[in-house]
């Protein structure tokens, strides 16, 4: 038998209570799943022994487990250590370079990026406003004609497209190309995407990759990151492209393995093709075209939030990273002592739990098992920021604590959504008219609280900074570059 300590996600996430060992033979079972391709055996019949630890939102269990399971997990999964948790971008190991390279060919919109719109789907079904041309993605062969819509599925490791004008088509190897006609443009999930789409098959399904311009990425990007504004805060919608920009150029080809460059959503940046373009994002592509943020001479990791709450947050005190310097802890206080974004609606805000209501939250995010009881949660420790470090929560079974932007996931306000912020001034304890004991938090901001928060520059724009000031002010000792 071997100790280890492995980390691994199954791809739901963890969305019910598990007893430690159950939750253990559950990560074998993802890890089995996703080796099936391998000569490594399937593991049965085993029982490990497990304790669990909750850091970086992850639940990570030490097992002690056979030779085989040991196999698997090595296959499957990483060792315990830092590592992007849900909602955190994965980035380079701490102190790990971003390299500027942008290709040799690169012209005005820049280098080309792969986005991974889909992945794991049964079928999909491709449709465009006038003809659509399919073929291999090395563009060898004649592509063929076709009028959609086309449902695309998985046949034989192969994709198999069959469009409504009768046309079929199987690709030669694991993936089909399509491009829109002359002036059309192509719709999945009738969503249109500029560009081309490539889709591929693989173990689980379909992956579907939309590739274009960077710059044109960006026109789909900056508007759902930082909404559509008015032109009086155009100066912090620039200050949006930019960060978004270095953000891709420094994550591309980080998820190479997957087939793209980025996620079209928030494990990335939230990106929606042709839908709600918006013209004020537009310029400010438009006239910060080619320029990222760099601290010595490489591109930097450009994280972005919504709120800080007055004091923008230190990487390393948030998520289990190294420090950097351009992603410390700085004021956003006027000169007068009020926060630049104290507009947002989630500037302050509290959320109240019912006792027994919490009792069930912690059972699926922190693993506790059914029907232990809560008896107590208070703040151990804080960072400069004023972020909860360490919160600790007592049950009739034990103590768990909790670290960090962790504390978001472990006290989620219901299904499908997470605490604000990690930014918890008080935790008040009472009973309601009906006798019930409830548990409110008095908290401010919304996300991790790390580099440039965007209602505080868009306050800024208003007040007459430039997207330059305002960059400079949330990743201190950083310049500007036009880097194409």
């Amino acid at each position: 038998m071997r100790a280890l300590v492995y980390r691994c996600r199954s791809p739901a996430g963890i969305r019910r209570a598990l007893h430690p060992a159950d939750a253990a033979l559950e990560l074998l079972a993802v890890a089995t799943a996703t080796a099936r391709r391998s000569a490594l055996p399937r593991v049965r019949n085993h029982a490990p022994r497990c304790t669990r630890d909750f850091r970086a939102g992850t639940l990570v269990y030490r097992c002690t487990l056979g030779a085989v399971a040991v196999a698997l997990l090595a296959s499957a999964c990483s060792p315990a250590g830092p590592r992007a948790q849900r909602g955190e971008p994965t980035v380079a190991a701490p102190g790990a370079r971003a390299p500027i390279d942008v290709g040799a060919d690169v012209d005005a919109a820049g280098p080309q990026v792969a986005v991974g719109l889909k992945a794991g789907a049964a079928e999909v079904t491709i449709a465009s406003g006038g003809p659509m041309l399919l073929g291999e993605p090395s563009g060898s062969g004649s592509d063929r004609r076709a009028t959609g819509p086309c449902v695309a599925t998985a046949e034989g490791g192969a994709v198999s497209v069959r469009c409504a004008d009768g046309l079929r088509l199987r690709s030669r190897g694991e993936a089909v190309r399509l491009r829109p006609g002359s002036g059309g443009v192509l719709r999945v999930d009738d969503r249109p995407y500029d560009g081309d789409l490539l889709v591929r098959v693989g173990a689980d399904g379909l992956t579907v990759v939309n590739t274009l311009a960077l710059e044109t990425y960006l026109l789909g990007v900056v508007p759902h990151e930082i909404g559509a504004r008015p032109v009086e805060e155009i100066e912090a919608v620039k200050a949006q492209a930019v960060a978004a920009r270095t953000y891709a150029i420094a994550h591309r080809g980080r998820r190479r393995s997957l087939g793209f460059d980025y996620w079209a959503n928030s494990n990335d940046q939230v990106y929606r093709g042709l839908e709600g373009q918006d013209p004020v994002a537009a310029r400010a592509v438009r006239e910060t075209r080619g320029e990222i943020v760099e601290y010595e001479g490489e591109a930097i990791l450009a994280f972005y939030h919504s709120t800080c709450g007055g004091r923008t947050a230190a990487i390393d005190q948030v998520w289990r990273r190294g420090p950097l310097p351009y992603l410390r802890s700085v004021s956003d206080l006027r000169e007068d002592g009020t926060a630049w974004c104290e507009s947002s609606n989630r500037f302050r805000w509290s959320q109240r739990w019912n006792w027994s209501e919490l009792g069930e939250i912690l059972e699926e995010t922190v693993g506790w098992a059914p029907g232990t009881v809560l008896r107590e949660m208070r703040i151990r420790g804080r960072t400069r920021s004023g972020r909860v470090a360490e919160l600790q929560i007592a049950g009739d079974a034990g103590t768990t604590s909790v670290y960090g932007d962790s504390v978001r996931w472990a006290l989620r306000p219901e299904a499908g959504r997470i605490l604000n912020s990690s930014l918890i001034f008080d935790v008040e304890t009472g009973a309601g008219e009906s006798g019930e004991r409830y548990l409110e938090v008095h908290g401010g901001g919304w996300g991790h609280g790390i580099g440039m928060c965007q209602v505080g520059a868009m306050a800024r724009a208003r007040f007459g900074q430039g997207y330059e000031r305002i960059l400079g002010t949330y990743y201190p000792g950083t310049d500007i570059k036009r880097i194409y």
